[in-house]
């Protein structure tokens, strides 16, 4: 039975990383400098998506530097605020990097590793981890929403919806 869970978690985590990451891949280099709510959003979740992967939680931090603020920019998303308008393929690197991370443990969890907590002591999250999983998937569908909504509106097309992990 875990194995089947591990496979049909990985399916649809690892789908909708693919789908996020087809967004942002298909939207015009040429925009992305312009247009900074699309990097802002492949930003801020890519960002989160490791840092939901950090089991047990650990600080907040990114290979793609960031500096906390307690003022929301105008064009960022909650408080943190990258420290360079970083390239599509280093966003799409940061991706691929966590993409890995998210596949290697859930292949490597065992059903107790599913049931302990993860705690976010700064905003006193406390949820299982299997439950993270799926919050952590959530997210990232919310964001390649959004950003297949920007790219119908910017270009007029955006990629297919992704049945599972490729």
């Amino acid at each position: 039975m875990i194995q089947t869970i591990r496979e049909s978690l990985w399916n649809q985590f690892g789908g909708s990383i693919d789908m996020l990451t087809n967004a942002i891949s298909a939207y015009p280099e040429n925009l992305w400098n312009e247009q900074k709510k699309f990097f802002y959003i492949s930003y801020h979740v890519s960002v989160f998506l490791d840092y939901y992967l950090t089991i047990p939680a650990g600080p907040l931090s990114s290979p793609l530097s960031f500096t906390l603020s307690e003022v929301i920019p105008v064009e960022g998303i909650d408080d943190i605020v990258p420290d360079n308008i970083y390239s599509q393929a280093e966003i799409l690197a940061y991706l691929q990097a966590s993409r890995k991370k998210c596949h290697d443990l859930i292949f490597n969890m065992t059903e107790t590793d599913f049931t302990q907590l993860w705690v976010e002591v700064e905003s006193n999250k406390i949820m299982p981890v299997f439950e993270l999983f799926l919050y952590n998937m959530r997210h990232v569908q919310h964001h390649a929403a959004q950003l297949n909504m920007i790219l119908k509106k910017d270009t007029g097309n955006a990629p297919d919806w992704v049945r599972a992990a490729g």
